[in-house]
């Protein structure tokens, strides 16, 4: 018998079951399986339920007129400082509590309107035109007054960036409002 000296390896160099456990258990929680949701179940063509017939558009009751929401104590006490900023001259200041009320209230007509005058008298016509717009579109219409100011603020902006065919548009409107005829 040939004597063969054995190799000592250094701890560091032995293979390690725990080790190669641990290595597993990563590897396999890495691992994501591949998840199909399952196809929607369809009925078949005979048992698909017919659909209602569609009544007649005269048939059809109008739906309420919603009712406006009441604006919160916040909001107004914001767009009340804004009217004091505003009649000291800071119009920048003005605005940025607008912009605060309308993050509290964005559905109050009369707070977009507000922020459009601020808009116009700061010369940036294109906005205070734009704001007009979405106070018209949340109810200025419902409340004539609030309207027909809305319209004025849309006609001084168009004066003012040169369209003058949406400026008579403007001024259609408003007499519209003023005579009654809407």
């Amino acid at each position: 018998m040939t004597f063969m000296p054995t190799m000592r390896l250094s701890p560091w160099l032995r293979p390690q079951p725990f080790a190669a456990l641990l290595a597993a258990m990563f590897l396999a929680a890495c691992a994501v399986p591949e998840t199909r949701a399952p196809a929607p179940e369809q009925p078949p063509a005979a048992e698909a339920p017919e659909p209602e017939p569609i009544p007649h558009e005269d048939a059809r009751e109008p739906e309420p007129a919603a009712e406006p929401e009441a604006t919160p104590s916040a909001a107004l006490a914001l767009a009340e400082q804004a009217e004091g900023s505003r009649s000291e001259g800071n119009l920048e200041r003005a605005a940025q509590q607008l912009e605060r009320a309308l993050r509290i209230a964005p559905r109050d007509a009369a707070l977009w309107h507000q922020m459009a005058r601020i808009r116009l008298e700061q010369g940036n016509y294109p906005q205070a035109d734009r704001l007009a717009g979405r106070s018209l579109q949340l109810g200025g219409e419902r409340d004539r007054s609030l309207a027909l100011e809305n319209w004025r603020v849309i006609r001084a902006a168009r004066e003012a960036m040169g369209d003058e065919e949406g400026a008579r548009e403007a001024q259609e409107a408003i007499q519209r409002l003023e005579t009654g005829v809407v």
